[in-house]
């Protein structure tokens, strides 16, 4: 790749430029890159924009690391006139809102809208693919983002990330008023908007680990001591959590409840783990059978009341022969979001029911009001 194909921003300069690029133009579509499984606390290392086709590579790394450094953006991406493309956008807005506090306003998902028109794949280069004609290389998704220099092919696919995303979201933008999903995609996208960042370290997390309702409830708090430990440990050594140890061995470890370091090498544990970590575990184990720690309760601890299952049983029922019916997915029928909150709270007050909107209340209001009596 060469630099005359796009604008290389590390420096104030460069990013006066693209925001005064950003704030002319109707519409701007971005992306960025982390080094995501690389460090313990993930940062955002390049911003890539697409400004009316040109590029530009906004290099974190190079410029200061500090809270205000991307405030010359913050009037385009929260104008409410200004366009936002993304793809699959959580993360990005989450980023920008945790590290920079920008929070994008008038966000256009392109995966929102495939997924609402009822595609299968809704992968960016699988749209990139059945919109463009042009299939995108592969191979640096799993990439640290934070190494200097960058080389020509993660660039290349970086770029790539933007470089087609205008023409997906206009095309779709047509198809989606075709189908007349408009408003169902727009409120789609308000979420988008309003998502936060989620991936810190949370006392519950363990009870989203694969098998942990399994585990002997005696074992709860040894799984507690080593959830902790593993923070601890990942925090000190600026790694991501699993690549310490994997949430599958942590179990394990918590299951055998480990007295000598043969155990933990029966259990899976390479030597690399055993040598910098086995002495650390069964310090941990111990230390949690003689003090067992407090188990964290799950965080949706309310079960659901009769009244509320029936509620959620006819919602999701009747939602699933009106998909049918209308021939279009049971989410443009009636997010998660709402059927949740019909299900908990019932329809006495339908403009408070979160990723409803006026066209679904106009369509449905009896159905729904019925419904969820």
């Amino acid at each position: 790749m060469q630099p005359g194909d796009y604008i290389l921003v590390d420096s104030r300069d460069r990013l006066a430029e693209l925001a005064a690029a950003m704030m002319a133009a109707p519409e701007h579509a971005i992306d960025s890159e982390a080094n995501s499984g690389f460090a313990y606390r993930e940062q955002m290392c390049v911003l890539q924009v697409n400004v009316e086709e040109r590029l530009w590579l906004v290099d974190l790394v190079a410029l200061p690391r500090r809270t205000g450094v991307l405030e010359p953006l913050r009037p385009a991406l929260e104008s409410t006139t200004t366009a936002t493309c993304l793809h699959g956008g959580e993360y990005d807005v989450g980023l920008l809102r945790r590290d920079y506090g920008i929070r994008p306003a008038a966000v256009w998902d392109s995966q929102q809208a495939a997924s609402l028109l009822g595609w299968p794949q809704t992968g960016y280069g699988r749209l990139v693919e059945r919109l463009c004609g042009v299939s995108l290389a592969k191979g640096h998704a799993f990439y640290d983002w934070a190494r200097r220099p960058l080389a020509a092919e993660p660039l290349r696919y970086a770029l790539d990330d933007v470089r087609y995303l205008p023409t997906v979201c206009r095309r779709l933008r047509q198809l989606v008023h075709e189908a007349d999903l408009e408003e169902e995609v727009e409120i789609a996208c308000q979420a988008v908007a309003a998502a936060t960042w989620n991936g810190d370290f949370r006392p519950d997390g363990l009870w989203r680990i694969k098998g942990v309702r399994q585990l002997e409830r005696r074992r709860m708090p040894v799984l507690t001591a080593l959830w902790q430990w593993r923070d601890q440990a990942a925090r000190q050594a600026d790694k991501p959590a699993g690549r310490l140890l994997n949430n599958a061995l942590l179990l394990a470890v918590a299951r055998a409840s480990p007295r000598r370091p043969g155990d933990l090498r029966r259990i899976g544990l390479t030597g690399r783990q055993l040598d910098r970590l086995g002495d650390a575990i069964l310090r941990t184990v111990e230390s949690a059978r003689r003090d067992p720690p407090a188990v964290p309760e799950p965080a949706a601890t309310a079960q659901m009341t009769p009244a509320e299952r029936d509620r959620n049983k006819r919602l999701r029922e009747w939602r699933r022969q009106e998909a049918a019916r209308r021939d279009i997915t049971q989410q443009a029928v009636l997010p998660a979001a709402a059927l949740r909150h019909l299900a908990q709270h019932g329809a006495v007050d339908l403009a408070a029911v979160p990723q409803l909107g006026a066209k679904r209340i106009r369509l449905y209001a009896e159905t729904l009001t019925r419904l969820a009596s």
